[in-house]
């Protein structure tokens, strides 16, 4: 039994990154936009960092593109949008705690409130920080409406009590109304249907009553590919923007490019011989003489323990087997077959495609959504903040430069939830870095 322990200088010393192609960010963007009717606009979603992807460079890239404002989940999300400098409207798609506002009332990002409680809280919060020079300023809110999802919103008889209360406070101006669609993926299409009739006839009775909100939504990626008639006024996308589909590719036509792709490096190369276990468990077991090679990723980078023996992936340009069981921090693949190619066997340092490589010879998340048994939004949203992320495509100097002096004062509850942020998670900082030295 022998080991290969041969190394060479790293130029590069990172062990595991993910690469985001803004080119095709920006691609699918148009693709969607193309599907829109009667003049809907298009709300790029980046919440939970543009979906694994880095918020700020994707939303550089997508309103460029022609997206026209910005979906996020918590108010530090928006606020760190804002601090970048991105001007663009920034709605919040969930509720907040009383405690979170001030920094968003401050950040001038759109509400989305479910309660009436939520409706006296942001008000009474907008009333003491809206004074002095900033008298006169609004706070857009939107209704959240709940037609079947039942993770929040308004129910169909509360509606019009929340119309009232909003249009009675003079610090909060009512500009829209939107919906969750539950199931919207699913080849039945009548529950949608279903909900966007309920949704319809909310809107027709908020008319009927001299109430036209200026922007309606429902649609979400789903919802805006196979239910066109939920276009409204505006869609919501996520996951597409990435090239990604909690659906099978052939359901549509869309022709959209793959964002992400995702490397590492053979860290150790062994030969073993046969009968020879592999991993904790002890779940695979060498057939014959074998030449391992160990790989610095595992699940808690996100590349999912339900990969264990079933997942491939890319090393010389040919598809090689994750064996035994994938572990914290490493995996091992069998690469017994590339040493009797042409090419030879591969070295410690050669980088290894995870997800992504040519198209004759391609990992897709979906596929590997598929084989850990999750969807593709899992996939990349698990990546962790150790995998640093590459930005290609683009003009550089204008998606990766420092950012313009934000027109808009940023003050001081903005920093402190900033800085709050940046103690609880690093993600959006590294993001941003990442991407400057791109």
């Amino acid at each position: 039994m022998s080991t290969i322990s041969r190394r060479r200088t790293i130029p590069d010393a990172a062990r595991v990154w993910a690469e985001i192609d803004l080119d095709a960010v920006q691609h699918n963007v148009r693709v969607l936009r193309g599907l829109l009717t009667q003049g809907a606009a298009l709300m790029a979603v980046v919440k939970s960092e543009a979906y694994g992807h880095g918020a700020l460079p994707v939303a550089r890239a997508a309103l460029a593109a022609g997206a026209s404002r910005l979906g996020v989940n918590e108010i530090e999300e928006g606020v760190a949008l804002r601090e970048a400098g991105i001007n663009a409207p920034i709605q919040l798609l969930t509720s907040c705690l009383r405690e979170e506002l001030d920094p968003g009332i401050e950040a001038d990002l759109t509400f989305a409130v479910s309660s009436i409680d939520e409706i006296k809280a942001l008000a009474d919060r907008s009333r003491a920080l809206l004074q002095g020079t900033r008298r006169g300023r609004r706070v857009d809110v939107h209704l959240m409406s709940d037609t079947g999802m039942g993770r929040g919103g308004f129910g169909p008889d509360e509606i019009w009590t929340a119309v009232e209360h909003v249009r009675a406070e003079r610090t909060l101006e009512l500009e829209g109304i939107f919906t969750h669609f539950s199931s919207a993926e699913e080849p039945d299409p009548e529950p949608t249907r279903q909900q966007i009739q309920l949704f319809r006839r909310l809107l027709q009775y908020c008319e009927e009553q001299h109430m036209r909100f200026r922007v309606r939504h429902a649609a979400n990626s789903a919802g805006t590919v196979f239910h066109p008639q939920a276009h409204l006024d505006m869609v919501r996308c996520g996951v597409l923007l990435h090239g990604l589909r909690a659906w099978r590719p052939k359901r549509d036509r869309l022709e959209l490019l793959p964002a992400l792709s995702l490397y590492t490096r053979i860290i150790h190369l062994g030969r073993r011989p046969a009968g020879w276990t592999v991993g904790y468990n002890r779940t695979h077991v060498c057939r014959k003489d074998s030449l391992l090679a160990t790989l610095p990723i595992g699940y808690g980078d996100g590349y999912r323990r339900a990969l264990s023996g079933r997942a491939n992936v890319i090393v010389r340009g040919r598809l090689v087997p994750v064996v035994g069981t994938v572990s914290m921090n490493c995996i091992v693949v069998d690469v017994t077959a590339l040493q009797h190619g042409a090419a030879g066997a591969p070295e410690v340092g050669e980088v290894v495609t995870l997800i992504g490589g040519p198209p004759d010879c391609r990992i897709s998340v979906e596929e590997v959504a598929d084989k850990s048994g999750t969807i593709p939004y899992v996939v990349t949203t698990q990546l962790g903040t150790n995998v640093e992320r590459r930005y290609i495509g683009v003009n550089q100097e204008v998606f990766s430069r420092e950012p313009e002096p934000e027109v808009r004062p940023v003050e001081e509850p903005v920093l402190r939830l900033a800085k709050a942020g940046a103690a609880r998670s690093k993600r959006g900082a590294e993001h941003t870095a990442r991407a400057a030295s791109a």
